[in-house]
């Protein structure tokens, strides 16, 4: 819209403003600031007449007036090209206020000029006032964001919680306390993408429509629930300054940046459930096929030949179509000399060889998970001892800058030679049962081989999911199925 007004039909803007008790302390007078505002106008020589916002009997301590909202509706227009005053605290006694205003006459290219102060946006010494007051004014957010922090950072690291409650909790004496018919939702949540394999949608799907309420009952979304699966509170973690709210668009902070508490309240979650959703977070995530294709090895199977993803084609008459699992490479490039497996087949053949890999299971195999299962352990306390250096560093840091006691720095310290004192006996300590490996993999494979003869096909995908990586097939009956870790 702005573009309708060229320069030649904007308005020129005189804002006048008093209040009660200036007029009868100072003898401001509105008239008298119109006619300075004319005058001023007629010796630049602009010989349009001016329209006139008068404020009468409004203080300038906050942006709630009349005059000053018509004012910056029509600045967002593109109506008016100069606004004028006769001193800058008739537009505000704040400079915070000021500068917003100033901010959004900058936007639409809208000259400011206080005659008093000589202030004119439009010149170099006007634009260089602009500046000094600009940097006035963030030097004095810099300071209250000074202090904010270390109230807060005292708060977080004697476990109080900052913001509002998360779900399965309530918030008393700002400290967390278990709501136990929301931590039986948390967990079931876990479980259900843990160990039944269903992602984030299924979950928001299935909750909504057995009516369970999310926090502030607007009904569960992928977003909520990936929130709750990767928030650190429900393995009883305080993570605070986590996210630079500084600007307009949020940007999550380095890991060195934010404040840890561990410990901080009662748990959901047990960390070691915690840790193994993660884990299935940050693999590499099926593609969305996998999850919607109606036929079982959608998504998962490759092709032996070049390793470019087997899709469903279809072959035959209307009346009598067949399914077929071809390779996509031989399929949209010609680049693979891959034949077509017919799907029927080639899903009794992925049965067959879970049946046998759950029958003929050998101990190098085993060996393999294990030693994988131990390398994402020790990734872990690594990680957590990491973490541990990094807390104490901040505090190193804040206590150079006067924020923190000694006290508190040496209480750091320990916690910090106890968390890595810690896990370096897991780590030196760390075994894995691979009796009980093997038994939780059959018991799975076991699982999975019931659920594909039973279940439909989108819900059987959701457990193979849990337990299968891909599917590689090299021939006929030859299939090599490579499983995630447990």
């Amino acid at each position: 819209m702005r573009d309708e007004y060229s320069d030649e039909t904007k308005n020129i803007a005189l804002y006048c403003r008093v209040s009660t008790d200036e007029q009868a302390r100072e003898g401001v007078s509105l008239d008298e600031q119109q006619q300075r505002l004319k005058s001023y106008c007629r010796a630049m020589g602009w010989t349009e007449i001016p329209h006139v916002y008068i404020e009468d009997g409004y203080s300038a301590k906050n942006m709630d007036r009349p005059q000053l909202i018509s004012l910056l509706k029509e600045v967002k227009k593109g109506t008016i090209s100069k606004i004028l005053v006769t001193k800058l605290d008739r537009i505000s006694r704040r400079l915070k206020h000021l500068l917003e205003i100033i901010d959004i006459f900058q936007e639409n290219k809208v000259s400011f000029i206080s005659i008093s102060e000589s202030f004119d946006t439009n010149t170099p010494s006007g634009r260089l006032t602009l500046q000094v007051l600009g940097a006035v004014a963030e030097f004095e957010r810099e300071r209250i964001r000074e202090r904010v922090f270390e109230n807060m950072l005292h708060a977080a690291n004697h476990g109080k919680w900052l913001t509002q409650s998360p779900y399965g909790y309530d918030l008393i004496h700002k400290e967390l306390v278990v709501n136990e018919t929301e931590a039986e939702v948390v967990k079931r949540v876990y479980d259900l993408y843990l160990n039944e394999g269903l992602g984030f949608y299924s979950i928001a799907k299935k909750l909504n429509q057995e009516g369970i309420p999310s926090k502030k009952k607007r009904g569960w979304s992928i977003r909520s629930i990936k929130l709750l699966l990767t928030n650190p509170v429900y393995k009883g973690t305080l993570v605070w300054n986590r996210i630079d709210r500084s600007s307009n668009k949020q940007v999550e902070k380095d890991d060195e940046d934010w404040v840890v508490v561990e410990n901080a309240h009662p748990l959901i979650i047990d960390e070691s459930t915690w840790e193994a959703v993660q884990k299935r977070i940050n693999q590499a995530s099926v593609p969305p096929r996998a999850k919607t294709s109606p036929h079982l090895l959608g998504g998962f199977l490759k092709c032996g030949r070049c390793g470019a993803a087997m899709t469903i084609s279809w072959t035959g008459p209307k009346t009598n179509r067949k399914r077929s699992y071809r390779c996509s490479a031989n399929k949209n490039k010609g680049t693979c000399t891959s034949q077509p497996y017919n799907a029927s087949d080639v899903e009794d053949w992925f049965k067959e060889g879970l049946l046998r890999l759950s029958k003929s299971m050998n101990s190098s195999y085993i060996f393999k998970l294990a030693e994988q299962a131990r390398n994402d352990e020790k990734q872990v306390i690594n990680q957590q001892i990491q973490s541990a250096k990094n807390r104490y560093a901040r505090k190193v840091e804040a206590y150079t800058a006067g924020l923190i006691e000694l006290g508190d720095l040496q209480k750091e310290k320990s916690r910090m030679e106890q968390i890595v004192q810690e896990a370096e006996t897991r780590q030196s300590t760390t075994t894995i049962n691979t009796e009980g490996l093997e038994e939780k993999l059959n018991g799975k494979i076991s699982s999975l081989i019931d659920a594909i003869d039973t279940l439909p096909v989108v819900e059987a995908k959701s457990l193979i999911k849990t337990l299968v990586e891909k599917v590689i097939i090299h021939g006929d009956k030859n299939i090599e199925i490579v499983l995630t870790t447990p």
